[in-house]
């Protein structure tokens, strides 16, 4: 069976441990996982798979608050060149503004941090459920 690959992007290194590890801890199994510390990081690996026609990822999880380009600015940029790759925050921000701002530019979630990443990992565990049937015909 061929291996979903979710795409993490998020500038503190403690939080992308402490999120791999709950994806471990968590049990969602089927997945490769990948992480960028900054935005162009991933843009550029966006880039670089559309051109070699390589796996690209199936979801990407953004933090909102990163030097540079911001998640939101990322997740703007994801919609207008990759739409169908979706995308969801992790963000230690809980402002209804912030959420509002994701929604209305096309994220299909929005999480706040925590250390066990609970609400997160059931919803990978819904969203793995309801993909699975178009991998399974993929393969």
């Amino acid at each position: 069976m061929s291996k979903r690959l979710l795409v993490h992007v998020d500038d503190d290194l403690d939080e992308a441990f402490l999120f791999q590890r709950a994806l471990a801890r968590g049990g969602i199994a089927g997945w490769s996982y990948r992480h960028f510390a900054d935005a162009p990081g991933a843009m550029d690996f966006l880039r670089q798979a559309k051109i070699a026609k390589e796996l690209t990822p199936d979801l990407m999880v953004v933090d909102l608050n990163m030097p540079r380009v911001s998640g939101l600015e990322l997740l703007e940029w994801v919609v207008d060149n990759f739409p169908e790759l979706p995308v969801v925050i992790l963000s230690s921000s809980d402002l209804l503004q912030d959420r509002l701002r994701a929604r209305n530019l096309g994220s299909k979630g929005y999480f706040v941090k925590s250390s066990a990443h609970d609400e997160l990992i059931e919803f990978l565990r819904e969203w793995q459920k309801s993909a699975a049937q178009p991998l399974e015909q993929a393969i």
